[in-house]
């Protein structure tokens, strides 16, 4: 029977599905969760690698930094010799999991995507946790269909639903996890499908804030709408921050076509991202808020105390960390990086503009962050719905969707006049040049037999 099609009222009673639905969105949500457990402890541990670094002296730094090194190599060197599925973060490879995934290589994947993201995060790789989320809630609904009770019959629905249960626990936005789904896992738009996505993102959703307990990821405060004639600066936000973007895609490709040169010398990589993970600890000695996922960051731009040229300068610093981290291979997500590019963007603007007409009040500047948000995301990845749903559901701000929305289209304006794919299509065609040396790395890190 075809893995494309799907299953029918004579294939799977309709109660079996959604009880496989359930499981599958409570398994990627409780899944979901332990990461960010992990994660949360690779920022902790970086932060003491800093407070040893500057209480200790000279030895200790240089313990610090080589530390460090070790940590960014110890990721890659996993990535490639395990699972070269759970390099980045992963989507690509979930568009393909249900054809070359089975279950004993999905929980492979899990772990090798758990102890390399906990080394490249805690190195200081300024990369995000909510990426790789998609692929582990993926994973998790392949194991679940491989060795539990098969409720769910296909194992492609199995794949698309733990992923986009996996963003929306990510992000605590089941909304979002589902147009995700439709949008960048091309999956079949229809009630039945629509329906059961829904399902699975409001079950991680639950599963997620009963740990975390019922909070915004970034929580904004709106007091009222903006007026009419103000509209019109919002294409501006959009197409400042689309700049921003497409300057970090540019970024981002030029790197990764460079350690292409690399593909076939794994070991030259892993020596290459030790080099790496040292310079990312003499950053953490001098400056260790720029580096991670960037929760200092976020925070001073959202309460408006990050001076206009410390912004410029985070952000200016931001672009080429995240491109070469990601370049490498380390498993981590480009989301939040989008998204801190798209507030400091946005902040840029309003501190500016405000300079220029002699201020600004609280509430455009908060505007102004969410939109940047949404031009971020969207220019980069090309998804209108989930853009704008993502950013007003992980910030609460569902009163200036008009705002979010002619930024989107500014920035997604630019990025085509500018003639750029999206992100994730413009770094397959560069490994697609590459592609005879993947199906080598994939053989030699599956187990004989």
């Amino acid at each position: 029977m075809s893995d494309s099609q799907l299953p029918s009222r004579n294939d799977v009673p309709p109660l079996q599905e959604q009880i496989g639905t359930m499981v599958i969105g409570a398994a990627a949500g409780l899944i979901a969760v332990a990461f960010h457990a992990v994660m949360n402890l690779a920022e902790e541990t970086r932060a003491e690698l800093a407070v040893l670094a500057t209480g200790h002296g000279l030895l200790a730094q240089v313990g610090v930094v080589l530390a460090c090194g070790l940590l960014a190599a110890a990721a890659v060197l996993l990535v490639h010799r395990y699972a070269p599925e759970a390099e980045g973060s992963g989507i690509a490879a979930v568009l393909e999991a249900h054809r070359t995934v089975g279950g004993r290589r999905a929980l492979r994947i899990l772990w090798v995507k758990f102890l390399a993201g906990f080394c490249g995060l805690s190195s200081g790789m300024p990369l995000g946790r909510e990426g790789p989320s998609v692929q582990i809630g993926a994973m998790s609904a392949l194991i679940l269909r491989h060795y539990g009770p098969k409720l769910v019959y296909y194992r492609r629905r199995a794949v698309e639903l733990g992923a986009a249960a996996g963003l929306a626990a990510a992000f605590n936005a089941p909304l979002a996890g589902v147009v995700f789904s439709f949008e960048l896992l091309k999956q079949p738009f229809h009630a039945h499908n629509c329906f059961e996505t829904i399902l699975a993102c409001a079950i991680a959703d639950w599963v997620c804030r009963l740990f975390h307990g019922p909070v915004l990821e970034l929580p904004i405060i709106l007091d009222g709408f903006r007026a009419w004639h103000e509209l019109p600066i919002f294409a501006l936000v959009g197409l400042w921050a689309g700049a921003v973007a497409l300057l970090f895609q540019g970024f981002l490709l030029a790197v990764a076509k460079r350690l292409q040169a690399f593909a076939d010398r794994p070991r030259a990589m892993v020596a290459f991202t030790g080099g790496w993970g040292c310079l990312l600890g003499l950053i953490l000695l001098w400056q260790p808020a720029v580096l991670g996922i960037g929760h200092p960051l976020f925070e001073a731009s959202i309460e408006n105390t990050m001076p206009l040229a410390i912004a410029a300068v985070v952000l200016a610093a931001r672009i080429p960390l995240t491109a070469v981290s990601y370049a490498t291979g380390a498993p981590g997500g480009l989301i939040v990086p989008a998204l801190l590019f798209g507030v400091l963007a946005g902040q840029i603007f309003s501190q500016s503009y405000g300079l220029l007409s002699g201020g600004v009040d609280a509430d455009f500047h908060a505007v102004c962050l969410v939109a940047g948000m949404a031009a971020s995301i969207g220019a980069l990845f090309r998804t209108p719905l989930t853009a704008t749903i993502m950013a007003v559901e992980i910030t609460g701000t569902y009163s200036c969707l008009l705002e979010i929305s002619i930024a989107y289209i500014a920035a997604h304006s630019l990025l085509g006049l500018a003639r750029q794919p999206d992100l994730y299509t413009a770094l397959g065609r560069i490994h697609q040049r590459h592609v005879g040396s993947q199906p080598a790395r994939l053989d030699a890190a599956r187990p004989p037999g």
